[in-house]
């Protein structure tokens, strides 16, 4: 089946992404991404679908971007597409989630009776300008961490009792809490998850990502986040997640358009997406960092990899929370101190 190409939108052909990221793999692969169809029905209504990729080179200040279309591939798959342009090669295939096996119906209905303890949802925004949802996201803001900052961050999450990733996401909850909502707010973060291992697609860079919602509050503690995340896990709720966005199967391209207009997410209803995408090793490469697309029903966008020993973080928003580099900025200045703070 061909992939069709839609007329974007000026919002997305003049933005500063689209013209400051190289394009990578610009011929569509001929296979069907199901996942990818969702972004591909986002696209029609000018929602950006593109990941952004950053190589800080040897030296340098600033990334090189480079950007993948999600309506092909996940974060990892696209970031691996770019390592081999580095010299990487995967020859056991990309990094497998936690699960081996596609649960039964039996098995989810099972686990969807498991206790859940999570804080009752109270989404609330300083500042929510829906009139700005067409408008296009700022270029993500970044930081490549220091080696000594870098381990200081894993040993101040072992300090606190919970691994890195725990308290990177965190953390940046706090920040964007200071920065971006109002107080008292109950936020929904989805936290991605990788089903490689009890799903095998077509191709192992195309979207593999499922996702679980995760509430944060004022009072969430990094042990209460880490719990919840291994609740909604042990709930399957990733898996019911993912036989939805597979949906196409069945129901065609059409079908999950048509879909996508009746469920479409309106301005500020979710927080946004945290996005690790774990530790790798490059030659010749200072660092490495990525941001999801953000998109006025998810607005903030908090990323983070460490290559060759390195952490990066980075922070990209939308408008319709009145967002640019310079409040991006802000965010990611108090998301890295309060990482480094053994008090927080």
């Amino acid at each position: 089946m061909s992939v069709p190409m839609y007329d974007l939108p000026e919002t997305l052909l003049n933005s500063e992404a689209y013209r400051r990221a190289t394009p990578m793999a610009t011929e569509p692969p001929e296979d069907i991404d199901y996942v990818g169809l969702w972004y591909e029905a986002r696209l029609k209504f000018g929602i950006d679908d593109q990941m952004l990729f950053g190589i800080y080179e040897p030296g340098a200040d600033s990334p090189r971007w480079y950007r993948y279309s999600h309506r092909f591939y996940d974060g990892l798959g696209a970031l691996a597409l770019l390592m081999k342009t580095r010299g990487l090669h995967f020859p056991d295939g990309l990094p497998k989630g936690r699960d081996t096996h596609v649960p039964s119906l039996l098995e989810l209905y099972r686990a969807s009776r498991k206790p859940l303890e999570a804080p009752a949802l109270d989404v609330r925004w300083q500042s929510l300008q829906p009139e700005r949802t067409t408008e296009a996201s700022h270029m993500p803001v970044t930081l490549l961490l220091s080696p000594e900052d870098t381990d200081r961050i894993e040993a101040v999450a072992k300090a606190r009792g919970v691994r890195s990733t725990f308290w990177l996401f965190w953390a940046a909850d706090r920040a964007a809490r200071e920065i971006l909502f109002a107080p008292g707010a109950v936020m929904p973060w989805l936290y991605p998850v990788n089903q490689r291992g009890a799903v095998a697609c077509q191709r192992d860079s195309m979207n593999h990502a499922s996702a679980v919602t995760i509430h944060l509050a004022d009072n969430s503690t990094p042990g209460e986040l880490r719990q919840q995340v291994t609740s909604r896990l042990e709930r399957l709720e990733h898996w019911r997640v993912w036989f939805m966005v597979n949906l196409g199967r069945w129901i065609g391209r059409r079908g999950i358009h048509w879909l996508y207009r009746l469920v479409a997410t309106p301005p500020g209803r979710y927080a946004g997406s945290y996005t690790n995408l774990g530790a790798w090793d490059a030659p010749a490469t200072d660092g490495v960092i990525c941001a999801s697309p953000c998109s006025h029903g998810y607005p903030v966008s908090v990323n983070t990899i460490v290559c060759n020993g390195r952490r990066a973080l980075a922070v990209r928003l939308h408008p319709v929370v009145a967002g640019d580099g310079t409040l991006a900025g802000k965010v990611l200045t108090r998301w890295k101190a309060i990482l480094l703070d053994t008090a927080a």
